[in-house]
């Protein structure tokens, strides 16, 4: 991530910096007083925002039943230490949900919300220039979008051996079917984790399901896709980045079963080594045989994000999930 991301950058901005988004959240200010208080008149929110931006910051707001109560309550938030997984860039904020520290950055009235889950032993921080620019350009197409980057509580998502699944496939059709079909150790967790972080996320953004998009990077991706097929309903779409496939039987039967044309964006590199391009042909068979929408994009790079015409592809889809985006 950290060698594409210069180079896309100037592909779509030129020499100059990418555009900072101009709407975020209450944000917090850490050069104004040392406190990295929240700075904002209390007088122009909602009451919505202002509880958004107690629950932020670690605080309660079940016992405000008035409006002057809430306006304390935020006070008392104001001094709350600025603290979580993003390096403190422009426009993201640290903000906990559902036990999952997360970095959050784009319109504080979303119409959709996009989450991106980091992959394996990597940071959620990595991601944020990423979601920094394509939030950008949303917004310049005035469309509301809200990014939301959760870092999970260990190194990884779920227990993962890359490399068996690269061995299986040197020793045959057997043992390849054996290690697709697993459930890795700590997936079931994961999904229970997940499970209460979306609805953690649709009560604090006031959206249903179908205006959520999961996306992942390599481990990240097979976290956004095995979520979104374990909801009780159809998201807005997935985005794969250099995912695998694991628990086929299980995808296959919600996909079947409950997620027929759920829309997917597949992007894999041709000359990946740490999840070989061949398994990235499994998926995509395995999604489109069982009634899944899927754009399959491969590009002509490694374990990363991609050259930039991937950057296109990617916000390109976006674009086509918001709600107020025409048709195409």
């Amino acid at each position: 991530m950290a060698d594409w991301f210069p180079e896309t950058t100037k592909f779509f901005f030129g020499d100059d910096e990418p555009p900072k988004p101009s709407h975020h959240l209450p944000a917090r200010d850490a050069a104004s007083d040392g406190g990295g208080a929240l700075h904002l008149d209390v007088k122009s929110l909602s009451i919505r925002e202002l509880r958004r931006s107690i629950s932020d910051a670690g605080l309660s707001h079940a016992d405000c039943l008035e409006r002057s109560e809430l306006e304390a309550r935020f006070e008392e938030a104001r001094s709350r230490e600025y603290t979580g997984p993003c390096p403190s860039p422009d426009g993201a904020r640290a903000v906990e949900i559902a036990g999952l520290r997360c970095c959050v950055l784009g319109s504080p009235n979303p119409e959709l919300v996009v989450v991106i889950y980091h992959g394996y032993y990597a940071p959620a921080s990595e991601l944020v220039p990423l979601a920094q620019v394509l939030e950008a350009r949303l917004h310049e197409a005035g469309h509301a979008v809200q990014f939301v980057l959760p870092q999970c509580g260990e190194s990884a998502w779920f227990n993962l051996d890359f490399s068996s699944y690269v061995m299986a496939v040197l020793q045959g059709e057997a043992e390849k079917a054996r290690v697709v079909r697993a459930t890795p150790g700590g997936v079931e967790e994961m999904r229970a984790s997940q499970s209460s972080f979306v609805a953690a996320l649709r009560e604090r953004t006031g959206l249903p399901t179908s205006a959520l998009c999961l996306c992942g990077f390599s481990q990240g991706a097979m976290v956004a896709l095995d979520v979104a097929l374990h909801l009780d309903e159809t998201c807005a779409g997935v985005v794969v980045l250099s995912g695998f496939v694991m628990a086929v039987e299980r995808w296959a039967e919600r996909l079947a079963s409950r997620h027929r044309g759920i829309r997917v964006l597949q992007l894999h590199g041709l000359q990946d080594n740490t999840i070989p391009f061949y398994t990235a042909n499994w998926l995509c068979d395995l999604l489109k045989t069982n009634g899944a929408r899927v754009m399959f994009i491969p590009h002509s790079g490694g374990h990363e994000f991609g050259p930039p015409h991937v950057f296109s592809s990617l916000l390109s889809f976006l674009t086509s999930l918001v709600p107020s985006a025409p048709m195409s």
